[in-house]
């Protein structure tokens, strides 16, 4: 018996040494892909838009081999980090399309809950580009951002699904409507304060 167990217990070690040295690996590349994505939105605001691209292309391309890497460990998988980076990479993509196109890219193959986190997430993005354009006096386009954030919030709350599977989404949207909301309104002071002007 005790030798058995001895065969067992070295199987089992060797499973979860594997698997702890893939994650440690993984947490390392993640950290990684979030240092590039925070990057890629400074370089957005900066209106770098073509080293932002860059930067979010290699940081998809890095993500995929760490999501081909977890999927024979699930535990790992599912432990939250992963979301939490894929999310902060769709959100950087997506900022960077509104901005760059006015368009919303598509899920792809990105997890469709952390797409949407990651869509709701870029809402704060927007609305810092707006008011930078706001202060800089370039208001042509405004509107149009501000259309586009209504359009994220209103698509965001077709999905009223228990918060289990949509990883408690409903927060996530009761922070885009507040954003929305007090956009809203400093674009409406601010054009009321221009009219003055007049």
């Amino acid at each position: 018996m005790e030798r058995k167990l001895k065969k067992i217990g070295e199987k089992i070690w060797k499973f979860l040494e594997e698997e702890d040295r893939v994650r440690e690996k993984a947490l390392k590349s993640l950290r990684e892909i979030s240092r590039k994505t925070s990057l890629s939105i400074k370089k957005i605001h900066q209106g770098d838009l073509v080293e932002s691209k860059r930067l979010i292309k290699d940081c998809i391309k890095k993500l995929k081999r760490v999501k081909e890497n977890l999927k024979k460990y699930p535990e790992i998988y599912y432990q939250g980090f992963l979301h939490q980076t894929e999310k902060e990479v769709i959100e950087s993509e997506i900022t960077l399309s509104i901005i760059e196109k006015k368009e919303i890219s598509e899920v792809g193959d990105f997890d469709p809950i952390s797409y949407l986190h990651g869509l709701s997430e870029s809402i704060g993005e927007i609305r810092r580009y707006i008011l930078d354009k706001m202060r800089q006096g370039e208001t042509e386009n405004v509107e149009d951002y501000l259309k586009i954030m209504d359009d994220i919030y209103f698509f965001l709350l077709t999905f009223e699904f228990p918060d289990a599977i949509t990883r408690s989404l409903r927060k996530q949207i009761d922070y885009v409507r507040n954003i929305v909301e007090k956009t809203r309104g400093e674009v409406t002071t601010y054009y009321l304060f221009k009219k003055k002007e007049i």
